[in-house]
């Protein structure tokens, strides 16, 4: 996502220079200016990936990820091809922090939010939405199609563990499955994803 503010702020110290002044700079100068521009597009870019990054797992944040559901509404809207939304919950995670600590807590968040990752497409979005709650955006997918992806990739997440001196430590979610409907808000979209999962948290 571009930040327009931080653009314009930032180039306003880079000038071109007038037609009146051109000649006063030389091939230098001018090698030195466009040094400058590309080194500022640079960190322009970088800080955009952070402000979309999640600060702990090496996947999206949850501003990211609304960003793009509401993409998919659009390319919904205009050219009706469906895009879903996955929502997982991780079952007894905080039992896992407050046995083995916040550390032991972290890793099982990065193994989980890698895994997701690496079995999704390039054209599909996993973040982290908050706490233990992990999405994933499944572009060209309707609801029954997010559905089996969804119980793949919970077989998944159970495969995952870590390895204590006590023995390995597994985990188990709960996930639910909403359509992206452009008629809906994304709130309204991420809702009922977040009420679909706790139904099978119950269930389970």
């Amino acid at each position: 996502m571009n930040s327009p503010g931080l653009s314009k702020q930032i180039y306003a110290s880079v000038r071109t220079p007038s037609a009146e002044n051109s000649s006063e700079f030389t091939a230098d100068d001018r090698r030195a200016l466009l040094d400058e521009i590309s080194l500022l597009r640079t960190r322009i870019l970088n800080l955009e990936h952070a402000a979309d990054t999640d600060p702990l797992v090496p996947i999206y944040n949850r501003r990211a990820f609304m960003r793009e559901i509401s993409r998919a509404q659009t390319v919904m809207s205009r050219y009706d091809i469906p895009s879903s939304i996955i929502f997982f919950d991780l079952n007894g995670f905080k039992a896992i922090n407050d046995r083995y600590g916040h550390s032991i807590g972290d890793d099982f968040l990065k193994k989980v939010g890698i895994i997701l990752k690496a079995s999704v497409r390039e054209c599909d979005m996993v973040a982290r939405i908050g706490g233990d709650e992990f999405g994933v955006l499944l572009f060209k997918t309707d609801g029954k199609l997010a559905d089996m992806k969804a119980a793949a990739l919970a077989c998944r997440i159970a495969e995952q563990k870590i390895e204590m001196p006590t023995g390995a430590i597994h985990i188990r979610c709960s996930w639910g499955v909403s359509d992206c409907n452009p008629e809906e808000t994304v709130r309204e979209i991420l809702e009922r994803a977040d009420q679909a999962m706790y139904a099978d948290k119950f269930q389970n």
